[in-house]
């Protein structure tokens, strides 16, 4: 299961076929930069031969670089992307997209600290960049701080107008019930039923509340 979101920029390649994400990838594409025109039979090894191929000619480019960090990112490859957002980032320091990267990359490797901080770097550059205020809500949520985790979990929220799915709504349940507020607790399980009504988790705990607020394995 991926708990943090990545960002791979579609591009369209000069001379270089069939290099890009495919419809099925696991993260949010960014629709504020290129047109999606690259095929979509392709495997990670062959983006990442393609995406090397190119940074040989233009080393300068940060968002292939950014790309490649992703597909070694998806392989679980973290080290290997987290380097490859670093040279992003002595390129480009306020290149938001590979802090957000960066910091799920330190977050699926299990390296918390890093991922809040990461993601906190981000959103002081642009406190409007709703993914990684998700992110942030996630890293805490994973360290067990639940309490921390509310304000940038509800922030993604505000940012996407009110919209989230169903992960979301019930990580915020689940940290309002670790405060033990009812009232709040109720609320976001209503809200995972509405963007998926058969969530069992969910309705048992709507059910059952005072035995869901008690419930140390409902997480």
């Amino acid at each position: 299961m991926r708990w943090f979101f990545l960002t791979l920029l579609a591009i369209s390649l000069i001379g270089i076929s069939g290099c890009g994400p495919t419809d099925d990838e696991d993260f949010f594409k960014d629709d504020t930069f290129f047109e999606n025109k690259v095929a979509t039979e392709i495997t990670p090894q062959e983006k990442i031969d393609q995406y090397k191929q190119i940074l040989e000619i233009d080393p300068q480019d940060f968002r292939i670089r950014n790309n490649l960090g992703v597909v070694y990112a998806q392989l679980k490859l973290y080290d290997e992307a987290i380097k490859e957002f670093n040279l992003v980032l002595e390129q480009e320091p306020n290149y938001t997209t590979a802090l957000l990267n960066m910091g799920s990359a330190y977050g699926d490797k299990g390296a918390l600290d890093k991922a809040i901080e990461t993601f906190q770097r981000a959103i002081e550059i642009d406190p409007a960049y709703a993914k990684a205020h998700q992110n942030l809500g996630v890293a805490y949520f994973r360290n067990e701080q639940y309490k921390e985790a509310i304000t940038p979990y509800e922030k993604f929220v505000e940012l996407n107008n009110g919209q989230a799915d169903e992960s979301t709504f019930y990580n915020l349940a689940l940290s309002y019930k670790e405060l033990q507020n009812k009232e709040k607790t109720e609320f976001y399980l209503r809200k995972v039923l509405e963007v998926n009504p058969t969530n069992e988790l969910a309705k048992s705990g709507l059910q059952n509340i005072d035995a869901f607020m008690q419930d140390k394995t409902a997480e």
